[in-house]
């Protein structure tokens, strides 16, 4: 807090507006953690040289008059003074002369400073100390007890609005830290779900003799809402799959871990196995999370495709989920489509699957709905010309040209960067982006 001084013709014109008062309407100054109490007199610490104890004593008895006998002055000297400072302090007034010593000023000056209590100084010259320290004039000795008694009480006064303004700001400043400290909580808890929901990810594609593959998976945040999987199934059947669960946060991370663990690929037997075809491990999929759910309905879209290397036929089940996408050559895109709900809704759904005879050369596309929102189309205004395709498959459809699945998830990965920065400027709603690249060979 600063020195507060006021000069004598403030002082003279606000003692003139308010002499008529009686009783002197002193407020009383309180620690901010004490509740105000009318009858708790002020304490003022009245620091003086040991030449000036008697003129100090007259002083501070006319003072005590002046202000209705509310004020306690405690007389002390510059040596003892930084002692007697505590809490029970409202007030500082620092009485010397020119030829006192003030050696101990500085550190006094310094202390109460630190503690943010109003004072006054009253001498008989301009002290260097008091002129480098001071925005204002300090009163002089000869000034009336009146003048005096009307100064500190309107420091005082004004001291009670400077520790309500105090008490808030430090409230605010605790609220605001707590708040910083939670923030920093919950994004260190978010960075390790991020961190555990990535052990459900494959941690290397594998390797397939008929086959390349590669994959895309951007979160939005530190956690996702879809997950995917690359499956050697055996050294024949290659298993793709994809799934968004609906919403964002946490909540959709952990439906994905559960989605991720229910995915069956095999039934064994003895020595002997089957693979489960895409509708079968679907509709496990559906009854392992309605069995989870309790109370809350959490549902996602999925799609999930078996490739056979040896006759390069693949079949696929669709749960809601956007249609896979066939890249024959570099000519066309075919949208492959099968029936078939959400999973996580109903417990009798049955999943159609439909098989697509592929190529050599042929590559298949899985992605989640993110690209939409990834890829927006421009607003429609007069004149303009609707596309009859949307923005997101012109983006798919620049894939053609490329042959390997690196290729084709490096050029998208470049072109959501480029686009990252459009949807910031715009503001467009932003999703999990996961996209997954098969050739057939």
């Amino acid at each position: 807090m600063p020195w507060i001084i006021l000069p004598v013709p403030t002082v003279c014109m606000w003692l003139k507006t308010s002499q008529n008062e009686s009783p002197l309407n002193l407020p009383v100054m309180l620690d901010q953690d004490e509740a105000p109490a009318a009858s708790q007199p002020v304490q003022i610490l009245f620091v003086m040289s040991e030449a000036n104890t008697a003129a100090a004593k007259t002083l501070t008895s006319a003072l005590g008059i002046l202000l209705n006998d509310r004020v306690n002055f405690e007389r002390t000297t510059i040596r003892d003074a930084s002692k007697m400072l505590n809490s029970q302090i409202h007030a500082v007034v620092l009485c010397f002369s020119r030829r006192d010593d003030t050696s101990g000023l500085t550190n006094l000056l310094d202390e109460v400073e630190k503690r943010n209590i109003p004072s006054l100084i009253l001498t008989d010259t301009q002290s260097a100390t008091a002129s480098q320290r001071l925005s204002w004039n300090s009163l002089s000795m000869s000034e009336p007890p009146e003048i005096i008694a009307a100064t500190l009480r309107g420091l005082l006064s004004r001291q009670i609005e400077i520790d309500t303004l105090r008490q808030v700001a430090h409230g605010a400043k605790t609220k605001t830290d707590q708040l910083l400290g939670e923030v920093t909580r919950m994004q260190d808890e978010l960075h390790l779900a991020g961190q555990v929901q990535r052990e459900f990810l494959p941690k290397k594609l594998p390797i397939f003799s008929g086959g390349a593959v590669a994959s895309l998976w951007r979160p939005m945040n530190y956690v996702s809402g879809d997950i995917y999987d690359v499956r050697r199934l055996d050294e024949h059947h290659v298993g793709l799959f994809v799934a968004d669960a609906v919403g964002h946060g946490v909540p959709a991370a952990l439906l994905t871990m559960v989605i991720a663990r229910g995915l069956p690929t095999k039934e064994i037997t003895g020595k002997t196995y089957r693979i489960i075809q895409p509708g079968e491990a679907l509709a496990c999929v559906n009854r392992e999370l309605l069995a989870r759910q309790g109370n809350s309905t959490r549902f996602a879209t999925a799609i999930y495709g078996i490739i056979d290397l040896r006759t390069r036929i693949m079949r696929v089940s669709i749960a809601g989920h956007p249609a896979a996408i066939i890249m024959r050559g570099n000519e066309s895109m075919e949208m492959v489509h099968s029936a078939g709900g959400l999973i996580g809704v109903f417990d009798d759904v049955q999943w159609s699957e439909q098989e697509i005879q592929l190529n050599a050369g042929d590559r298949v596309l899985l992605y989640s709905d993110g690209f939409e929102f990834a890829f927006p189309d421009p607003p429609v205004t007069q004149g303009s010309t609707i596309n009859a395709a949307p923005r997101y498959m012109q983006e798919f459809n620049a894939l053609l040209s490329m042959n390997e699945p690196a290729a084709m998830i490096e050029h998208m990965e470049r072109r959501l960067d480029q686009q990252s920065l459009v949807i910031q400027k715009t503001n467009e709603p932003a999703d999990d982006l996961t996209m997954i690249a098969f050739k057939v060979l």
